[in-house]
């Protein structure tokens, strides 16, 4: 999921912070809601371009295992990437 926030003209360090701000924020916001020995795979990806506003890209891959069958990992996705969002546009 894309959202362009307005955030522009960063340094590289910049972007890389806001980078890992947003991949910490995702992997808490998931971790806070199933326990790490119930997730199978787990990755987050942000990608980050800057045109006139920044750009920021979260995708996340998330299989649990089947101790978690009452999960909607859909709906835990969506709420991880926004949570993640939230988290960039915060810096």
């Amino acid at each position: 999921m894309a959202e362009e926030i307005g955030l522009s003209e960063l340094s590289f360090k910049q972007v890389v912070t806001v980078c890992e701000i947003a991949e910490v924020a995702a992997r808490g916001y998931i971790l806070s809601k199933v326990s790490e020995r119930k997730i199978s795979d787990l990755e987050i990806a942000i990608d980050v371009s800057a045109s006139k506003l920044l750009t920021v890209n979260v995708d996340i891959d998330l299989t649990l295992s089947q101790l978690a069958q009452k999960v909607d990992v859909d709906q835990l996705v969506i709420e991880a990437v926004n949570t993640a969002i939230k988290a960039a546009e915060g810096k």
